[in-house]
């Protein structure tokens, strides 16, 4: 009985095409922002996503996290996310989720111009229910984003942006013999999970925003996201000796938003 890789499984005819789809939403969002000292600043922000063509909550999310200006060209920073998905069908609150964060930017300018890259490394704990064969219970992500920004205008500041995330620990495994059929006419491979090994990048957004300076405390910032997404979704029974299906699906998702910082 010959193995070969969870890759092959996209050739067969459970997993032979890509599924696609699209999704639209909006964020909305508030932060605030306190100078503690010189380059160091300390940020608590609240944010709401309706998702679904605007029918629904998604997710409320609560950001607590620092920042720091080590350089006159480089920003750390470090904090805390709290993930609350919301269930639109039976209209409650699922488990949540644990997010912490670590980041750092370099940037330079040029005339009116500032040009930065981003690197973030974060982890999420999964908490509640769920199968441990098709989701990573701590997971972690790496996102990198470049972009570019006018700042020639007083009150605004334009910019677009270029994001692509790359998971480096979701899960994987292998499947062993032929097609199996059930009883009631699904079919399944043998499944061997091996850890969470798969590496591979999941997501590439493009962002535009500007920055609107109201005041020297009040700031908005209206925006729109572009995600090109797609997950590597595997299904399998909860013993994870089954596997059903395995592939990728590809996403579309526009989301626009406004965000309302306070600086004090």
């Amino acid at each position: 009985m010959r193995k070969f890789v969870l890759t092959l499984a996209l050739l067969l005819p459970l997993a032979a095409a890509a599924q696609n789809e699209y999704d639209s939403g909006i964020r909305l969002s508030a932060a605030a922002d306190y100078k503690i000292r010189k380059g160091l600043h300390v940020n608590v922000e609240e944010e709401i996503r309706i998702g679904g063509v605007f029918q629904s909550l998604n997710r409320l999310q609560t950001t607590v996290g620092l920042d720091y200006k080590a350089a006159k060209f480089l920003k750390l920073g470090a904090g805390y996310i709290l993930i609350n998905p919301y269930d639109g069908v039976n209209r409650s609150f699922k488990a949540p989720r644990h997010r912490l964060y670590v980041d750092a930017t370099g940037h330079v300018t040029w005339n009116n111009f500032s040009f930065s890259l981003k690197e973030r490394v974060q982890f999420t704990h999964r908490t509640g229910t769920f199968n441990v064969y098709q989701n990573t219970p701590d997971a972690f992500a790496v996102k990198s984003r470049i972009g570019v920004e006018y700042k020639g205008w007083t009150y605004f500041e334009p910019g677009v942006f270029l994001e692509m995330r790359t998971q480096l620990n979701a899960p994987w495994g292998e499947t062993s013999g032929d097609l199996q059929t059930k009883n009631d006419g699904t079919t399944y491979y043998n499944y061997t999970p091996t850890g969470y090994t798969h590496v591979y990048n999941d997501r590439y957004r493009l962002i535009f925003r500007t920055d609107i300076k109201l005041s020297n405390h009040h700031v908005l910032q209206p925006y729109a996201l572009v995600d090109f997404y797609s997950p590597y979704e595997i299904d399998t029974n909860t013993e994870g000796t089954r596997l059903f299906s395995a592939s990728y699906v590809n996403q579309t998702n526009v989301n626009v938003g406004i965000s309302y910082t306070f600086k004090f």
